[in-house]
């Protein structure tokens, strides 16, 4: 909760009530876009693996 916390203090000032929903917000999509990235970047590495794998049998 450090990084986050740091990104919605930009936001937010810390005193305020919803600093902390602000914070979780933040948290949350870090930990979505951490999920995609692991769900797609072994698919995109075997996908630039086939093309350069296609530009060398050329």
């Amino acid at each position: 909760m450090f990084v986050p916390s740091l990104i919605a203090g930009w936001l937010v000032s810390r005193e305020e009530p919803r600093f902390w929903i602000v914070s979780l917000t933040v948290a949350l999509v870090f930990l979505v876009l951490t999920a995609v990235a692991g769900l797609y970047y072994p698919r995109l590495r075997f996908w630039r693996r086939k093309d350069a794998d296609a530009d060398t049998t050329q």
